[in-house]
């Protein structure tokens, strides 16, 4: 067998119940960090239980804006 090649791809939404702050354009921030961890664990669940479950690798929050 050989392995499957990864593809990424991008997913654009609007979390209309989070205000956007200033430390949501920080990386660097705890505000930035623990939003990303909440958005990358609650996409990683949603994502592995859809059809593309078997091969999903995981997600990456890149940024925040308003």
């Amino acid at each position: 067998t050989t392995a499957a090649a990864l593809e990424r791809f991008t997913v654009n939404f609007t979390i209309t119940n989070l205000p956007y702050t200033s430390d949501l354009e920080n990386p660097d921030s705890a505000k930035f960090r623990s939003t990303r961890r909440v958005m990358n664990t609650l996409l990683d669940r949603l994502l592995k239980e859809s059809s593309i479950g078997p091969v999903f690798q995981g997600c990456e929050t890149t940024d925040f804006r308003y």
